[in-house]
């Protein structure tokens, strides 16, 4: 271990206490959802309705584990949108080129511009130095005194 460290994936921040490396809230929400599926499915089919619920739950924390920062249902969302923008573009005459067209995915290209999406706000508001007040004890010699604010006065606080 000499001069470096070893990460673990599974090991969580401290907030996100949970087991086996599954946050809390993740195990809460996925069986909440598995918990409405098995209520439901126990009216219609009461034989499998615990093993499809278990099984729901297993897949709900296997899509719901992030990636990169995105949920691993989001990843598939994404990738079969990706699909279908390419398909309706480049083949549109294919079957996923149909499918893109009936539900209305646009075929043109997309142009963005940069200085439109990451222009500053011109509205925000401005502050002057002079508005804060920024020092430990005013009447110090070597603290930071901003006097340009007119109707400041400073008096010397006893400890």
């Amino acid at each position: 271990m000499l001069g470096y460290a070893t990460f673990k994936s599974h090991i969580l921040k401290r907030d996100e206490k949970g087991v086996f490396g599954i946050p809390f809230k993740r195990l809460l929400g996925c069986g909440l959802g598995a918990g409405a599926l098995l209520t439901i499915l126990r009216t219609v089919a009461p034989d499998m309705s615990v093993i499809i619920s278990a099984v729901c739950l297993v897949g709900l924390l296997v899509m719901t584990t992030p990636r990169g920062g995105i949920a691993r249902w989001k990843h598939l969302l994404y990738g079969v949108r990706w699909r279908l923008l390419t398909a309706a573009s480049l083949a549109p005459k294919s079957v996923a080129g149909q499918i893109a067209r009936a539900l209305g995915v646009p075929t043109e290209g997309i142009d963005i511009d940069a200085d439109l999406l990451f222009r500053a706000d011109d509205d925000a508001p401005r502050t002057h130095l002079s508005d804060w007040v920024s020092f430990a004890q005013p009447l110090a010699a070597d603290a930071l005194a901003v006097e340009a604010t007119p109707g400041l006065t400073l008096r010397e606080v006893l400890p």
